[in-house]
């Protein structure tokens, strides 16, 4: 069979079956490039790494001997001032709700509001017509 003998239908299928198969080819070998290529950086990161553990590093300031039972100390009486402070901001919350509440009772206290009103004859005449004319 000629070249020239083929049909366009033949022609166009030969030249993809050629495309799918380089591109199976280099995929292939893309994926194989990827697999050495991160072979070769962990390789490359493992000697850095042996390197740097291997080296031994110098301060360049001493670290000074602190004395931890002074520090402990200081811990602790930051500790306490802290916890005696956050009673005593509850306490004031406690007593602030506390008088919140009494206020609304006075606010709300009808007896009291009553008491409160004047006792002349004029005032008890007032109210007693307001409340007829209800």
């Amino acid at each position: 069979m000629d070249i020239e003998d083929l049909t366009l239908e033949e022609k166009c299928e030969n030249l993809m079956n050629v495309v799918v198969e380089s591109r199976k080819r280099f995929s292939k070998m893309c994926v194989e490039y990827e697999q050495k290529s991160s072979i070769m950086e962990n390789k490359m990161l493992n000697l850095q790494l042996e390197s740097l553990s291997k080296a031994r590093f110098k301060s360049k300031h001493t670290v000074p001997n602190l004395d931890v039972d002074s520090m402990k100390k200081e811990v602790d009486d930051f500790t306490n001032d802290i916890q005696e402070r956050q009673q005593r901001i509850e306490k004031l919350y406690k007593s602030l709700r506390n008088t919140e509440q009494i206020v609304l009772q006075l606010k709300e206290d009808k007896i009291g509001m009553k008491l409160k009103q004047p006792l002349t004859a004029e005032s008890r005449i007032t109210i007693t017509k307001s409340h007829k004319s209800k």
